[in-house]
């Protein structure tokens, strides 16, 4: 086992105090909000046109919206890493926490799709065992996260991660895997290319937090703007239909955006120091969870009152998405089977149950803090 080093300790975690990380998650569960509510296709969302203006700002974005939650991720986790003999104990926790909400809120989606008309789609009853091997819609993010929670964390045991060294070549093979490696949609199991894609960025965080590297000020911020703007013209053609990289090409070309779009947001975060931002962060697992029953709600509702204006739908959409899951948390959070079996959250001793209704639910910091080591 290798001896962590005073230098290369993690930091006093202040993660009570620092509203600006609190106010980067408001804004990553911003963009991913919006990205469902616009739609991957135009089938999806929305069902705007894929040669649309909303079609291309979600295209984008692409690039960005889901890395940036995972570098906060990772940021969070390395605050307070796994320690040797507690791995165990630490994928429980990680477990209860990201499946127990992959199956109950998959459930509660599946059947609302199938009973309710008017949804984006409706899949077939036989398919209800997917949501388990696959992740339904949105909620592959659960199990990626997860086999990243558990790959990260036995690097960790191992001492791997210790030292700058191991980190940064743990972050070099990543990357390389991101760019070549992917499965076929039929051996996409347990969201296995969500993993590929997103560890590289959790790893980015984790630096970012333990190493305390990738703070750009000045010049060196100056260069990475020049340097995504760049990047962006070869984006832009693509997204427009009109360069065709190889596969290979595409995702180098998408993981060098990423790579410096979150690392700008994160030099920038105290640009967005909103308490109000803050606060919303500190609900975003409740948010990522449940979004999809606030905006397909709000969209239905709409529709059956003939308003159709984009700008109107997606407006009312976001607000929907946004803050129903917050006044869901507020009115039934402290309630044992709304806590355990639809947050994954610990159950809480009944004298505690008023003392935690409506406390925020924040994804990175709860996912990060249980177990404590």
């Amino acid at each position: 086992m290798t001896v962590t080093s005073k230098i290369d300790a993690p930091a006093p975690s202040g993660r009570g105090k620092d509203l600006s990380i609190q106010s980067l998650r408001g804004l990553a569960v911003i963009l991913m909000v919006a990205g469902h509510v616009i739609g991957n296709k135009a089938s999806r969302g929305m069902t705007v046109a894929d040669d649309s203006v909303w079609r291309y700002s979600y295209l984008l974005l692409e690039d960005m919206r889901m890395p940036l939650f995972t570098v906060i991720s990772g940021l969070v986790y390395a605050l307070r890493p796994v320690q040797p003999g507690a791995l165990q104990g630490f994928l429980k926790a990680k477990g209860r926490r990201l499946l127990f909400p992959l199956v109950t809120v998959g459930l509660l989606l599946f059947a609302m799709q199938i009973v309710i008309p008017g949804t984006n789609s409706t899949p077939p009853l036989t398919d209800i065992w997917r949501i388990a091997v696959y992740g339904h819609d949105h909620l592959w993010f659960l199990l990626s996260v997860f086999i990243i929670f558990a790959v990260v964390a036995l690097l960790d045991t191992h001492g791997v991660t210790s030292t700058r060294r191991g980190w940064a070549i743990t972050l070099a093979i990543s990357a390389v895997l991101f760019v070549l490696l992917r499965f076929p949609s039929l051996w996409n199991l347990f969201s296995i290319n969500g993993a590929l894609r997103l560890l590289p960025f959790f790893l980015i965080g984790y630096g970012m937090q333990r190493y305390k590297l990738m703070d750009l000020r000045g010049w060196r911020a100056l260069g990475v703007v020049l340097v995504l703007a760049v990047l962006y013209v070869p984006r832009t053609a693509v997204v427009l239909d009109s360069l065709h990289p190889a596969p290979q090409l595409a995702r180098l070309l998408s993981f060098a955006i990423g790579f410096a779009g979150v690392v700008l947001l994160y030099s920038a975060r105290h640009l967005i120091h909103f308490r109000a931002l803050a606060s919303l962060g500190g609900f975003s697992f409740a948010i990522y969870l449940l979004h999809v029953f606030g905006s397909s709600s709000a969209r239905m509702a709409l529709g059956k009152i003939g308003i159709e204006q984009e700008i109107a739908v997606f407006a009312v959409c976001m607000v929907a998405a946004l803050g129903l899951p917050v006044v869901f948390v507020k009115l039934f959070g402290g309630w044992n089977p709304i806590r355990v079996g639809l947050l994954g959250e610990k159950r809480i001793p009944k004298k505690g149950r008023e003392s935690e209704s409506g406390k925020p639910s924040g994804l990175d910091a709860r996912l990060a803090e249980e177990p404590r080591h």
